[in-house]
């Protein structure tokens, strides 16, 4: 009897952890990146602190709705890249891409939902952390 209910315990508690890691889709692998342009990741890793609501955003020319544990990936020209979200005017984050680098934006939403933060991350930190996301193709 014992036994029965620990495996069921493990069994409820692994199907817990499933629906509740977020995104679907493809393991994050590094891309090469064009000598002539630069490749931006945003990610939204997993938080309990985290809301469940998935507000739209833009990055570059592409708008989504990140969901937890997922990450986005797009190619872009040397220049200024902006991200916002659409829901809070105060969330935005500016920089200037440079041809042949990497760039990881973190993504964080407060419990309520209403209020988003973009952080520009070290690489070394962004790459480590983006591997626990997974891909999310373009929402809109």
């Amino acid at each position: 009897m014992r036994h029965s209910v620990i495996r069921a315990l493990t069994g409820l508690l692994a199907c817990m952890m499933i629906a509740g890691c977020g995104a679907q889709g493809e393991a994050y692998q590094p891309r090469s990146t064009p000598a002539s342009q630069s490749v931006i990741y945003i990610y939204r890793p997993y938080s309990l602190l985290s809301s469940q609501s998935n507000p739209m955003i833009t990055c570059g020319h592409d708008s989504l709705e990140l969901e937890m544990s997922g990450f986005y990936e797009f190619v872009a020209d040397s220049g200024p890249v902006t991200c916002a979200a659409a829901t809070d005017t105060t969330a935005q984050l500016k920089f200037d891409a440079h041809a042949g680098e990497k760039y990881f934006i973190k993504e964080d939403v407060n419990t309520s939902g209403n209020h988003v933060q973009f952080k520009l991350m070290n690489a070394e930190v962004g790459e480590d952390e983006i591997k626990e996301c997974n891909r999310q193709g373009i929402k809109q």
